[in-house]
């Protein structure tokens, strides 16, 4: 399926532009090597310009192409940027879309670098609404190493290692993840999960 200045497929799965603010010196996407992605998207999209992307997916077929044997792929928030920084965009896009395709779950794929005193009162923003899932990018299992695969411009390790676990409290489901090649594969599992995530993936860049 094709791809707009507004949303992409990624693993099949239907993401949209969050716009271009992030906690850190890369886009994730830059992490994973989507340079030619971050080219063609739109860096502040509006949220007509989203919900317009997504309904065109959808009318091109999406909804069949994304179920699966056990549940629908949904609609994922990513791009450029961290979408939990662009949380009034969110509040205008997905009540809308909710009201249209009722029970499709909801990701961001974000950083995950949220102030503690912030933490709890962003989850519960999101679970208002009708966010599902988060994945969260955990990529060292220590200050130093974190700083280092990460450069974030603001907070760092404790501050991301205490979101997934407030988060996890609140009822979000949580993954963690890192991208290949991955040298303490076993150890970031184990704190993910220790920290209240349901599970680590190593995605394929």
């Amino acid at each position: 399926m094709s791809s707009s200045p507004y949303h992409y497929f990624d693993h099949q799965r239907l993401t949209l532009q969050s716009g271009n603010s992030l906690p850190a010196a890369q886009s994730l996407l830059q992490l994973a090597g989507n340079t030619q992605l971050l080219a063609q998207l739109a860096a502040k999209p509006s949220a007509q310009q989203l919900l317009d992307a997504t309904e065109q997916a959808y009318q091109a077929g999406y909804e069949q192409q994304a179920s699966t044997e056990f549940e629908l792929q949904g609609l994922v928030f990513a791009g450029i940027g961290d979408p939990l920084l662009h949380m009034e965009l969110l509040s205008q896009v997905l009540p809308a879309f909710k009201r249209q395709r009722h029970g499709v779950p909801v990701t961001l794929i974000t950083y995950g670098l949220v102030a503690p005193s912030e933490a709890a009162a962003l989850c519960q923003q999101l679970l208002e609404l009708e966010v599902e899932k988060l994945e969260i990018y955990l990529p060292a299992t220590n200050p130093p190493a974190y700083q280092q695969a990460v450069k974030p411009t603001q907070l760092g390790f404790s501050e991301v290692c205490q979101f997934i676990h407030t988060a996890s409290e609140a009822g979000l489901q949580v993954s963690c993840f890192a991208y290949a090649p991955v040298t303490q594969q076993s150890e970031l599992r184990a704190l993910a999960l220790d920290l209240g995530a349901r599970q680590f993936v190593v995605k394929q860049p």
